[in-house]
C-alpha cells in the first residue's frame, strides 16, 4: 500500500505542476490582454530558468511575448503527433505508440526548446540590421513551467507505466475479470467457493508476492472449474462477498476445460506448438501497451504492464506443460502492490 500511496503523490505533484503551467499562461494572456505587466515573480522565475548559457531576459509582456509561448506550444504539440504517427506506423499499434510517446515527452520538450532556439537565432539574424530582437523572461517562465511539468510527468509514466487491458475470461459464459471481478458476481450466477459461504472471512496474509487472499476452489452444479485466489480489495481482512478475484488457475485434465475461455480462445484447443510457434499476444488477440513473453521447454507466459505495479495493475498468463509436451495447467493474475 505504501507504494501505491507514493506513486499517487507523484501524480499529485504532478497535477499541481500542470496547474501552475497552465496558470502561468492564462496570466501572461490576461495581462497581454489587459495591457498589464505580469507579477515580479513570474519575472523572476522567467530570468531563473536558465540553460548551461546564461541569457539575460527582458521583463516585458506585450503581444510578442504571448506569441513566442504560443509558438513553444505549437512546436511541442506538432512534435508529440509527429512523433506518435511515426510510432504507430513503426508498431502497428497505437497502445504501444501512445505509450512509447509518453514515455519520451521529457525529450519531445527539449527537443522543441530547441527548435525554438534555432528559430529565435534565426530571427536574431535576419532582423538585426532593422528590428532590435527580445527574449522575454514572461515567456520564458512558462516555457520553464512546461518543461518543469513534462519532466514530473516522464518520470512518473516511468515509474507506474502504462494501464493494460486485463486478459478477460469466459468460465462457462461467465465472464471474469483477474482484479477487477467480485466475488459476489460469481456469487449471483451460481458458483460457490468449496468450504465457504457469502459471509466467510478472507485474510490477505500479505507474504506472497503471486498469491493473495486465499486459494479456494470455485465449483457450480458440482462442477470444478479451478482455483481462484480470493482477496479482500482494500483491507487485510473482509467478506468473502466483498473480495476480488487476483487469480485464476485450471488443470489442463479438467473435464471444464473446454468451458474456460482466455479472450475468447478455448484452451481446450491449443497445443504446446501453438505457444512455440505463435506470439501469445496474437493466441489471445491482444495489442498491448507493453508486455513481456517468456518461452521456455515446458513453460510460457506473458505479462501485460511490465513496469512496477505501484499504481497499475500487472497481468500475467502462464501456460505448463508436462515433459511430454501434454498440457498440465493454465493460470492468469493479476498482481497490484495494495494487495501485498
Amino acid at each position: 500500500m505504501g507504494f501505491f500511496i507514493f506513486a499517487l503523490i507523484f501524480y499529485f505533484i504532478f497535477f499541481l505542476f500542470l496547474v501552475c503551467t497552465i496558470y502561468l499562461y492564462f496570466k501572461l494572456a490576461s495581462a497581454v490582454s489587459s495591457g498589464e505587466e505580469v507579477p515580479k515573480w513570474m519575472y523572476q522565475f522567467g530570468q531563473g530558468f536558465q540553460g548551461r548559457y546564461h541569457i539575460e531576459y527582458e521583463d516585458i509582456t506585450n503581444r510578442d511575448a504571448l506569441k513566442e509561448v504560443n509558438l513553444f506550444i505549437f512546436y511541442f504539440v506538432l512534435a508529440n503527433i509527429l512523433t506518435l504517427v511515426a510510432l504507430y506506423v513503426k508498431m502497428d499499434n497505437f497502445s504501444a505508440a501512445l505509450y512509447t510517446c509518453l514515455k519520451a515527452q521529457f525529450a519531445i520538450v527539449v527537443a522543441s526548446m530547441l527548435f525554438r532556439n534555432l528559430i529565435n537565432l534565426m530571427l536574431f539574424i535576419v532582423k538585426r540590421p532593422r528590428k532590435n530582437h527580445h527574449r522575454y523572461s514572461s515567456s520564458n517562465a512558462v516555457v520553464g513551467a512546461v518543461f518543469l511539468t513534462t519532466f514530473i510527468f516522464t518520470f512518473c509514466i516511468f515509474i507506474t507505466g502504462f494501464p493494460a487491458q486485463p486478459f478477460e475470461i469466459q468460465i462457462d459464459k461467465t465472464n471474469v475479470v483477474v482484479g477487477e471481478t467480485r466475488a459476489s458476481e460469481l456469487l449471483d450466477q451460481g458458483f460457490s467457493f468449496t468450504g465457504k459461504n457469502p459471509e466467510s472471512e478472507i485474510v490477505n496474509k500479505r507474504n506472497d508476492h503471486f498469491y493473495y487472499g486465499e486459494l479456494l476452489e470455485i465449483v457450480r452444479d458440482g462442477k470444478s472449474y479451478g482455483l481462484m485466489s480470493i482477496t479482500p480489495k482494500w483491507k487485510d481482512t473482509d467478506k468473502l462477498e466483498n473480495c476480488v478475484v487476483t487469480y485464476y488457475e485450471i488443470s489442463a485434465e479438467s473435464p471444464q476445460l473446454s468451458q474456460v475461455n482466455i479472450n475468447n480462445q478455448d484452451l481446450s484447443k491449443l497445443t504446446i506448438n501453438d505457444f512455440k510457434t505463435k506470439k501469445l499476444t496474437d493466441i489471445f488477440s491482444l495489442k498491448p501497451a507493453d508486455a513481456k513473453e517468456v518461452k521456455q521447454d515446458t513453460y510460457f507466459s506473458l505479462r501485460l504492464q511490465t513496469a512496477d505495479y505501484v499504481l497499475w495493475n500487472s497481468y500475467h498468463f502462464a501456460a505448463n506443460f508436462n515433459s511430454d509436451q501434454s498440457p498440465n495447467r493454465y493460470g492468469v493474475r493479476a498482481q497490484h502492490t495494495i494487495w501485498e
